[in-house]
């Protein structure tokens, strides 16, 4: 049982576009941020004699929220 919005739309269903929410924005670039940080941390402790788990950590963090935020873009292209 439907309530019958989907026919009171007459916008094809491609043509339809995300609505704008801040958290969808902002997170991935607050991620890259976070993962540069992180990196530029693990690499100041990898030259005290540190381990690289945190430089990779953050590199994956970044690369993560790059990824989510091109995702994001083509997701608002194709109007899903």
């Amino acid at each position: 049982m439907s309530d019958g919005r989907e026919e009171a739309n007459e916008t094809p269903r491609r043509f339809r576009t995300l609505r704008p929410k801040p958290l969808r924005d902002v997170l991935p670039w607050v991620a890259v941020t976070v993962g540069l940080i992180q990196s530029v941390r693990g690499g100041i402790d990898l030259a005290h004699g540190g381990s690289p788990a945190q430089m990779l950590i953050g590199l994956g963090l970044a690369v993560l929220g790059i990824v989510v935020f091109l995702i994001n873009r083509w997701q608002a292209r194709r109007g899903l």
